[in-house]
């Protein structure tokens, strides 16, 4: 009887979707490579009549424009930046401790971008968290991008508007789709420099809650039934 329970709760536990409770942060897996953490780093080019979004190639060049960072770049700008000199200055950048620092190119279109890739179906909820970054702000704009389509423009930041913060749950969405964050040129691309956390985490459907929660407290009465036993 005891086994029976056991593995009757281990297989509900194992019925609940692998995404359950799974959170993807940008900024904690950022390691300089465009990969990292399930991230693809990019620029993503709107000057077209559709956007066209293009990995990094990892190229160090970046890595000058910010003192006391590692970044990800095709070379120069746009790029993405971590610190790993906790918070400092370097030139007019305020370079954060707990964020990443998204710059686009010196170009109009030329947006330093993120994409997740959702790795497994299910409804996630996004949270993004934006912030100037530089002493003499010109501006920039945020955009979502939905599998290569613009589907929204987020926000705008300056000086007079210097923080962004989102959260949202989305519908269900099926693995692989992409979805994306891009920081867009709006001014004088050498004082772009802005701070970004982004996360998603997988929301269980109700009905996986179910089975978790039955999972789990079969679970436990396996346990209890085990310790009956042995006393």
């Amino acid at each position: 009887m005891r086994f029976v329970l056991t593995g009757a709760a281990l297989a509900l536990s194992a019925a609940a979707p692998a995404a359950a409770f799974v959170t993807y942060d940008a900024f904690s897996s950022f390691n300089g490579t465009n990969t990292a953490g399930g991230f693809i780093y990019g620029v993503l080019d709107s000057t077209g009549s559709s956007p066209v979004f293009a990995a990094f190639s990892d190229a160090p060049g970046c890595a000058a424009r910010i003192s006391g960072t590692i970044c990800t770049s095709n070379g120069d700008l746009p790029a993405v930046f971590k610190s790993t000199s906790g918070a400092h200055q370097s030139g007019t950048v305020i370079v954060p401790a707990n964020a990443l620092i998204f710059h686009p190119g010196p170009n109009a279109g030329e947006s330093a971008a993120l994409l997740f890739v959702v790795p497994t179906s299910s409804r996630y909820k996004l949270t993004l968290e934006a912030f100037v970054a530089d002493n003499n702000p010109s501006g920039v704009t945020f955009d979502i991008f939905i599998d290569g389509a613009i589907a929204f423009p987020l926000a705008t930041l300056s000086a007079a508007n210097p923080t962004y913060t989102f959260s949202g749950t989305t519908s269900y969405l099926p693995a692989g789709l992409p979805i994306g964050v891009a920081v867009n040129y709006d001014g004088l691309y050498n004082n772009d420099s802005t701070g970004v956390n982004f996360t998603a985490t997988a929301v269980p459907e109700p009905a996986a809650w179910t089975l978790m929660i039955a999972g789990f407290a079969m679970t436990g009465f396996a346990a209890r039934r085990r310790s009956v036993a042995t006393a």
